[in-house]
């Protein structure tokens, strides 16, 4: 069933953006998360004080509003202010000092220069996977990475070519500097590019708008973190028949999926520490990580590098 959180100061800076729904599909996790307990940095919490600017991802954006109205409550003195934007935002935002914390479904280096990249710490604080989803009335429930393929290069246009009924294919992508952009791209099209030719119907920088977007676009497709998934408002797809569910992430059965990253500065303020601290705790990674529809990176079996390179734990 679909929830939405109680307004929050983080959701009014987010302007809203990033109210999701989450349902149904890739929600359990592998089991046995064991993240380490962190949470003793509440200890002399009154001591911490100031402002954490977060930006960035949108695909983790609930799982850190969520776990900031946790924080503030330990943490009187410190806001998060959490916004949008996108990976490359975030990234960019860090890099330049306009924010604390940047989220990011893409390693530092896939977006930076070198230099720029190895400056910055990467927090690895969970693991979500990503999938293709239609509007509810496509009467297709299962795709093969050739075919997504074809739809997301524009080679392939008609439902009909994919044993639905026929119909026009209105792919609705991701703008450009998006992290979950960049994670199925990387899995899908596999160095492939599309075509100048090609033109989606949109372009959002938001999962939120995207979910909106199915909804009220028919023969609609497009792409989303499983914390997103709702089967109230549109349909997710097997890949290669499989379903997308953390349990085959975790496997490595289902391919398309990234670390959500949080990169600091490597001299942090103290809020941002305490911050980054709690989110890897167990308050966190022990329960809030999974209700969020994320997966504890401790419960993968797999694990893959800054190159897309998946190799078995």
């Amino acid at each position: 069933m679909s929830k939405l959180d109680n307004l929050s100061r983080r959701q009014f800076i987010a302007g809203f953006g990033g109210i999701a729904a989450v349902a149904g599909l890739g929600l359990v996790g592998c089991g046995g998360s064991s993240a380490p307990d962190a949470d003793g940095a509440a200890a002399g919490s009154e001591s911490v004080s100031g402002t954490v600017n977060c930006s960035g991802a949108t695909s983790f954006q609930k799982l850190v509003e969520s776990a900031a109205a946790e924080f503030e409550e330990k943490f009187p003195d410190v806001t998060v202010a959490i916004t949008g934007g996108g990976s490359g935002q975030g990234l960019s935002d860090v890099k330049d000092g306009k924010a604390q914390i940047g989220r990011s479904d893409v390693f530092a280096e896939e977006k930076l220069d070198a230099d720029a990249a190895t400056k910055l710490e990467d927090h690895t604080v969970a693991v979500v996977g990503m999938g293709p989803i239609v509007n509810s009335n496509v009467d297709v429930d299962d795709l093969t990475t050739e075919q997504l393929k074809g739809i997301f290069t524009g080679a392939i246009t008609d439902w009909s070519e994919v044993g639905g009924t026929a119909g026009k294919i209105q792919v609705i992508e991701r703008k450009a500097g998006s992290g979950t952009r960049a994670t199925f791209e990387a899995a899908v099209l596999a160095g492939e590019k599309a075509p100048d030719s090609f033109a989606p119907v949109a372009e959002e920088d938001s999962s939120g708008t995207v979910v909106e977007k199915i909804q009220a676009t028919e023969g609609a497709i497009s792409y989303l973190a499983f914390s997103y998934f709702d089967d109230t408002k549109f349909k997710a797809l097997k890949v290669d028949g499989v379903e997308p569910t953390a349990e085959n992430v975790c496997s490595g059965k289902f391919n398309i999926w990234a670390y959500e990253h949080m990169y600091t500065a490597a001299d942090a303020d103290a809020a941002t520490k305490a911050f980054v601290d709690f989110m890897m705790s167990d308050d966190v990674q022990g329960s809030l990580v999974e209700e969020e529809g994320f997966i504890p990176a401790s419960d993968m079996k797999v694990a893959k590098d800054a190159k897309g390179n998946v190799t078995t734990k």
